[in-house]
């Protein structure tokens, strides 16, 4: 079937050129993106999404398009995965990117966006029936700026990551920072449970200001959890705990059985899990 993606309001084929070679997210990375689960129905967490998505540009100095400032780009997302077929589970990634002109300098501030959608298999989160063996991406640190927590375009240490992932085997890999702290994964934020208490890397040690990581923070509280997130994590923390999972917005939890020689439970995932398709079903 013909897939279509949205630009600036309209529909393209999705094998249609619509970008130039003056595209400012293709020379210099000034752009920034968010990725979002979806149905025929419902964006997850729409509004948290274009809060972080506004604040963020508000840092880069980006006009907001009309339809993100309104919350017109709500009613964009649902009709393109109308058109794509898209009426259960589906990934939306939405890149806005600075317009075309000058070079470092822009000419001017105003953006562009584009959005794309991508069947998932099924409409509810799943935790992975194998757990992820995972371990440390060390080569590359990263660096603590104010941007540090934002999803922008400008992803090299990931993909490094990433390729040191492929070439090792492994299901995912965890990111350090310039003070060898754990910062998040490749495509995760991450926990750790020890001792019935729950710890993630807080955003001072520059990991992604996830929308899930906000989540499942929000309900470990409400179920009675006790959660630590101000609290700097090293790899010792991880070689000791009870348990490790990642979160995104696409996948909801992710469960590692191991790390090094280290092996992990599931229980407090498998838990969250279901309070999260609790909080988040569609009728």
């Amino acid at each position: 079937m013909q897939q279509y993606i949205n630009m600036n309001g309209k529909h393209y084929k999705a094998g249609e050129p619509v970008l130039h070679h003056t595209n400012r997210a293709f020379q210099y990375g000034d752009a920034l993106f968010e990725t979002m689960h979806a149905n025929g129905k419902q964006v997850q967490f729409f509004n948290d999404h274009m809060q972080r998505l506004i604040t963020a540009m508000g840092m880069l100095r980006m006009e907001v398009p009309s339809r993100i400032k309104t919350h017109g780009i709500e009613q964009e997302i649902t009709r393109l995965l109308h058109t794509n077929r898209h009426l259960k589970g589906a990934r939306v990634r939405m890149t806005v990117f600075r317009n075309p002109g000058g070079k470092y300098a822009p000419a001017d501030l105003s953006c562009s966006y584009l959005i794309e959608t991508e069947a998932l298999e099924r409409d509810i989160y799943g935790l992975n029936e194998k757990g992820l063996i995972i371990d440390v991406f060390s080569l590359l640190k990263k660096p603590l700026t104010p941007f540090s927590n934002l999803k922008t375009t400008n992803d090299l240490i990931y993909i490094m990551a990433g390729i040191h992932k492929n070439e090792k085997g492994l299901g995912e890999c965890l990111l350090i920072n310039t003070r060898d702290e754990i910062t998040e994964a490749i495509h995760f934020n991450v926990f750790l449970v020890s001792n019935n208490v729950i710890h993630t890397p807080p955003l001072a040690s520059g990991c992604m200001n996830g929308i899930m990581r906000k989540k499942i923070i929000e309900y470990a509280r409400e179920a009675g959890y006790e959660v630590r997130d101000r609290e700097p994590l090293a790899l010792d923390n991880f070689l000791h705990a009870d348990e490790v999972f990642l979160t995104n917005a696409v996948k909801g939890l992710q469960w590692v059985s191991g790390i090094q020689k280290k092996r992990y439970f599931k229980g407090t995932a498998k838990k969250l899990l279901g309070l999260l398709n609790e909080k988040t079903a569609i009728d």
